[in-house]
């Protein structure tokens, strides 16, 4: 079994408040959701406590684990509305991790070698393939082998695209949809984090490292001397990759970083389509517009 990365200092709390709010030009008289808003307890994350409240209240609600462990919420709103408002309060308890020198130091190719009796060997293999949103194009692979040059150490490696991400593509709201593929973000070097996320799996993928696709919160610490303002926060996209001995390593090529103390995780999958904060099905409703808002406080 894969011994998890080092864990060190105290636990750090924090609530968050997830507000999802849909308004409806016209009455909604059936409404069918699924619902990624659950966090997830993990090695390095406990969750303390946590609710979903909906308005209308639904008439069915299911909660289950999908394929990838994730909490899923499904619920039936047969109410007419022409607004429903989801929202979260959760309570979680993060442990900073980082991996360990030595064995982060080792050789990148040695993620290429997986025991196929290890218990997480399925899931591994999984991240190593193409998803519906995640292409493996030959510009990744040519993109990714400037830092997967050979032997070279694995954190250093990882790190290094990372931060080549975060400096060479701009943070761009305007410039992508939630279906804009890879190809396209490489080209207009442009996007937000779920794009930044989807194009580091193409290039790790195409080097047949595993990696996933992490949905989750970071803290948005305002400048010593300046009041955070509440809904500030938002929510946000990272990426994981595995190594021997070390497990899942978070990287955040938005912000050119490890993912550390700061993250808190929802769910992960294989790209943005498996854990998707709310989907659902209507019936009626006319045009509508969305407004979410997130708060991240440290306690």
């Amino acid at each position: 079994m894969t011994a998890p990365a080092l864990a060190t200092a105290a636990p750090i709390l924090y609530q968050v408040t997830h507000e999802t709010l849909y308004d409806y030009s016209n009455n909604v008289t059936h409404g069918q959701h699924l619902a990624h808003l659950s966090p997830r307890d993990t090695a390095a994350q406990q969750v303390l406590s946590h609710e979903l409240i909906c308005t209308p209240q639904p008439e069915e609600n299911l909660c289950i684990r999908d394929y990838f462990g994730n909490y899923t919420c499904s619920f039936l709103v047969t109410e007419p509305h022409e607004q429903l408002n989801v929202t979260t309060h959760s309570r979680i308890a993060v442990r900073y991790r980082e991996p360990p020198a030595a064995q982060a130091a080792r050789a990148w190719e040695d993620a290429l070698h997986l025991d196929p009796y290890q218990i997480e060997a399925l899931d591994v293999a999984d991240m190593r393939l193409p998803s519906p949103h995640v292409d493996c194009l030959p510009v990744s692979q040519k993109y990714a082998s400037r830092f997967f040059t050979p032997s070279r150490p694995w954190l250093e490696a990882m790190l290094d695209l990372t931060k080549h991400i975060r400096a060479e593509f701009t943070y761009d709201p305007r410039a992508t949809t939630i279906s804009t593929p890879v190809e396209e973000v490489f080209r207009n070097k442009r996007g937000v984090c779920q794009d930044f996320a989807h194009l580091m799996l193409s290039c790790l993928r195409s080097l047949k490292l595993p990696a996933r696709y992490v949905s989750g919160y970071i803290l948005n610490e305002p400048p010593p001397g300046t009041e955070k303002l509440l809904g500030s926060d938002a929510s946000h996209a990272w990426v994981e990759s595995w190594f021997p001995d070390l497990g899942w390593v978070g990287f955040d090529p938005t912000n050119g970083k490890l993912a550390n103390h700061e993250f808190i995780t929802l769910a992960w999958g294989r790209d943005y389509m498996d854990v998707t904060p709310l989907r659902g099905v209507v019936l009626g409703g006319g045009s509508h517009t969305l407004q979410v808002r997130v708060s991240v406080v440290r306690e």
